[in-house]
């Protein structure tokens, strides 16, 4: 039986709303593995702490009070992974001095709380659609790693993305976004084929025993067809959420079997501007993953239209991953700054209305 902290991990990500939450169900139902709640703090760790640390007691305490406060990313409850701290650090206080972060970090997520019944963990998960866009990071720090990425059509990805306010509500930036991301999973699948799956939403929501059976291989673990009672778990839990009124702001689809209910909801949904941005953009990467376009006449206006933000959406990128590699003081401040760029967007979309 490996150490604790040798049990493999695995990631699931893809762009929000999109599906990754209903896949880490699924997985976090099966009673081999244990996916806690999104809550993505390992670029900020791993930059603060290095990849290395030399363990000393205060150096384990700072690590948890940064696991307990993340400095970048400040939009993710702790409280959700409901961890058993006293046990926590039982496990710390016995580990090795040449310990890995990575491993480290493993140890918080095998004691955070599932809702579903739990046998031997053979595999820790971790859903963050954010990692993303730090995949080849992840890639680097976690060499055993596989990554699950899902996919989603542009356009009703959109639709879902629209009713939050976390998310610039803006079809040519969600659309690069989508563009840039499913891109770079595609060039990373082609390099690392052994690593990667990629599978569409619209495939989990109608044939989802098929392919979970294909992810179960891909992860090597057992196929377990119990994991699509979810819902009856979920109908009175909140699936790692302790507020209630969140979990079902964000997640009420769960309460109840897997369907196709937002499969298209974009023919009805979105204005035809919307979608013509949305087609525009996403282009030959919707029609390479499969999605047909309604739009495909050339335009002169839409180039004018939308390349302000898709600028926006890369400078916001480049941003965020040149975080990681200047000093940790610098990204703090830099991360306190990336929320200004949503303000610029914020008061620029008002001129214009």
């Amino acid at each position: 039986m490996p150490l604790k902290q040798d049990i493999p991990i695995f990631f699931i990500i893809g762009r929000p709303r999109s599906g990754t939450t209903l896949i880490r169900t699924l997985l976090d139902a099966h009673p081999n593995v244990i996916v806690p709640p999104e809550y993505p703090v390992i670029p900020d760790l791993i930059h603060r702490f290095g990849l290395y640390p030399r363990w000393t007691p205060k150096l384990k305490n700072e690590l948890l009070q940064a696991f307990r406060q993340p400095q970048t990313f400040e939009f993710w409850n702790y409280d959700y992974l409901q961890i058993d701290e006293q046990s926590l650090m039982k496990d710390l206080d016995e580990m090795q001095e040449n310990t890995p972060i990575t491993s480290v970090i493993k140890l918080f997520y095998l004691h955070s709380k599932s809702v579903f019944p739990k046998k031997e963990i053979q595999l820790i998960g971790d859903k963050n659609p954010v990692y993303a866009l730090y995949t080849r990071l992840l890639m680097k720090w976690f060499p055993e790693a596989k990554f699950l990425f899902i996919m989603r059509d542009p356009r009703d990805n959109f639709v879902s993305m629209k009713k939050f306010d976390w998310e610039a509500p803006n079809p040519s930036i969600q659309a690069w976004r989508w563009k840039y991301i499913t891109k770079m999973m595609f060039e990373l699948n082609r390099k690392y084929p052994e690593r990667t799956f990629l599978f569409l939403y619209e495939d989990l929501v109608r044939k989802p025993q098929t392919l979970f059976k294909k992810i179960c291989d891909f992860l090597d673990i057992v196929y377990d067809k119990n994991v699509f009672e979810f819902y009856k778990i979920s109908s009175h839990e909140n699936l790692g959420f302790i507020e209630r009124e969140t979990f079902l702001k964000y997640h009420e689809s769960l309460t109840k079997p897997i369907n196709t209910e937002t499969i298209g909801k974009w023919e009805k949904e979105l204005q035809s501007d919307e979608i013509k941005t949305i087609d525009y953009v996403a282009g030959q990467w919707a029609q390479k993953v499969g999605y047909s376009l309604k739009y495909t006449r050339k335009s002169i206006v839409l180039p004018i239209k939308t390349w302000p933000f898709e600028i926006y959406g890369w400078l916001l990128y480049k941003l965020m991953l040149a975080g990681e590699y200047i000093p940790y003081s610098l990204k703090v401040r830099l991360s306190r700054f990336l929320p200004s760029l949503v303000k610029i967007y914020g008061k620029v979309t008002k001129l214009k209305k």
